[in-house]
């Protein structure tokens, strides 16, 4: 659904912006665009935290070196194999763009051509590997949780304080310091879901909140204030309100659709042609950059005529890249890991003696 938001949003970005139609379309795929990414970091800050937890139950310590091979077999050969294709078709990049995004700062890079814009995101998301497994690590679950709760509280003063005091040459919502909120609320979430062990006040707290997450009320809640911040963000107010809202919602709201098996949009969702986007969606976020060029379409008539081809080609070369390349090379990646994990040498770091007072 991420990856399906962001590619319906480049395809209809439209050229022509004389009309207020035009406008309004151009706006709300820009929105929707920027929604799928968010989906990203909530899926992103609750998958990485629930796995991190799941090493540790099960071997008693995080791998900090297994963490990092495993993600680095998953998101550096794809996104350089797209950047030597950047060169080799020639595409003008802008100086220091080709190694903004080769090592992931392009967020924090002003001097950006269409053809790199998205690595902004995959720049945050390596930020947030960077950080949060080693908090874990280091910290144990209750530091990890203080240090979160102290950054997210930083990053809501700072956020509107920064939009309405710095004027920086690079988009303010696409730096690490404004979004990172963005993965700890589903961080923090995934902890009050699995750190509990289902024992004491901390197991109990978490059935209440599976019980909650669970009810009808609070769905119809939920998906009512979402529409909300959209159409709060819409109509262009209080961005840093709305980027809030939308960062503590989405994680919730997605918890709530895999705690509800039994719903059309759980079954929709374990579709196997939609598990099957979702297996190939890294590469369709690469390349879907090369193929769909925003602004490039003067009217609806035209972006629809042309998006469905476009959108045949991103996937003959997704999955191309994902049974030739991607799949062994997370294969690899993993046995590399597992070879870590047994290894006694292994920089790693147990915290469970740390957290025992919290299970």
């Amino acid at each position: 659904m991420a990856i399906g938001a962001v590619i319906f949003s480049h395809g209809f970005l439209l050229a022509d912006s004389s009309t207020r139609s035009s406008r309004a379309i151009s706006y709300t795929a820009g929105y929707l665009g920027g929604l799928g990414v968010a989906i990203f970091f909530a899926i992103s800050g609750y998958l990485i935290t629930t796995l991190l937890l799941r090493e540790n139950a099960e071997s008693g310590r995080i791998s900090l070196r297994g963490f990092y091979v495993r993600r680095a077999f998953r998101i550096l050969p794809p996104a350089y194999v797209y950047l030597g294709f950047l060169f080799l078709l020639g595409k003008p990049l802008a100086k220091g763009e080709f190694a903004s995004a080769a090592f992931f700062y392009s967020n924090y890079w002003a001097d950006r051509t269409w053809w790199t814009q998205h690595f902004w995101s995959l720049s945050m998301e390596e930020h947030f590997y960077l950080l949060w497994p080693g908090a874990l690590a280091l910290l144990g679950i209750s530091g990890a949780l203080r240090a979160a709760a102290v950054a997210i509280c930083a990053i809501l003063l700072w956020r509107p304080w920064s939009l309405a005091h710095l004027d920086l040459p690079f988009p303010a919502l696409q730096r690490t310091d404004m979004r990172l909120d963005a993965f700890l609320f589903a961080g923090v979430l995934a902890i009050a879901l699995h750190a509990g062990g289902g024992q004491g006040v901390v197991g109990d707290m978490t059935r209440a909140l599976t019980k909650v997450l669970t009810s009808g009320w609070f769905r119809l809640a939920g998906w009512m204030a979402l529409t909300a911040v959209a159409a709060w963000s819409l109509a262009g107010s209080a961005p840093a309100i709305g980027t809030l809202l939308q960062s503590a919602l989405l994680p919730l709201l997605l918890v709530s659709v895999v705690l509800w098996p039994g719903s059309a949009i759980y079954r929709f969702l374990e579709w196997a042609p939609v598990r099957w986007i979702g297996r190939i969606s890294y590469g369709l976020y690469l390349w879907q950059q090369l193929f769909l060029v925003g602004h490039s379409q003067p009217t609806l008539a035209a972006a629809a005529a042309a998006f469905l081809p476009r959108v045949a080609m991103i996937f003959a070369v997704a999955t191309v890249s994902y049974y030739l390349m991607e799949r062994r090379l997370l294969h690899y990646g993993r046995s590399l890991s597992a070879r870590f994990a047994r290894s006694p040498s292994a920089p790693s770091l147990a915290f469970a003696k740390r957290t025992s007072s919290m299970m």
